[in-house]
């Protein structure tokens, strides 16, 4: 008798464990969300309103000392907020005889506002730079130096734009509208660190 009741007994807890099993399978639930993220990009264009009208003809008969038209602009193009640098090179190609020179309003290594040197081989852009808008010119002019004579050839001056993103490089936008030209400078090494100078 003694041996039915635990057989008995056990089944009984067979059972339970199986109603128990089966409740908590009856209980679970298993859900699936797909989220579609689509990535912006960073993209800018450089121009030279002036140099691209008349400047290109005029440097083929420029003379020692001459005023010529270059003023570079960065126009936002892609489908995010951006910060912006600019490097000139091509500026020291004369050696003793003189650098070329840029001039804002006729005053010589003066910059348009907005944009400042930030002495690492950069021009920055001092705020970030919103989907559509394009910076003031960095400058106006370049000047040929006074101590050419008629046989030197200049090589081209090279103006190069870089962008990255502003989003990330503070947390909430207001904070990225707020960052010094050493902040922007320090998001550029981050984002770009091997085209960036140490400063």
């Amino acid at each position: 008798m003694k041996k039915k009741i635990v057989t008995l007994s056990l089944a009984v807890a067979l059972a339970a464990t199986a109603v128990i099993g089966g409740t908590l399978a009856y209980f679970t639930d298993t859900e699936e969300k797909e989220n579609i993220f689509t990535v912006g990009n960073v993209e800018i264009e450089l121009t030279e309103p002036n140099w691209d009208a008349s400047g290109e003809e005029e440097a083929k008969t420029v003379y020692p000392g001459e005023p010529l038209a270059k003023d570079p602009t960065v126009e936002n193009t892609g489908a995010n907020p951006c910060f912006v640098r600019v490097s000139v090179s091509g500026l020291d190609q004369f050696g003793d005889k003189g650098d070329i020179v840029y001039l804002t309003n006729y005053v010589e290594g003066a910059l348009h506002e907005g944009w400042v040197d930030g002495n690492d081989g950069y021009f920055y852009w001092s705020e970030p730079l919103e989907i559509g808008e394009t910076t003031v010119a960095l400058f106006d002019q370049i000047k040929m130096p006074v101590g050419l004579t008629g046989n030197e050839k200049a090589e081209p001056i090279v103006v190069t734009a870089e962008a990255v993103q502003a989003q990330g490089a503070r947390p909430g936008y207001a904070a990225v509208e707020e960052m010094t030209v050493a902040e922007i400078q320090a998001w550029f090494a981050t984002c770009m660190p091997a085209e960036t100078p140490a400063p």
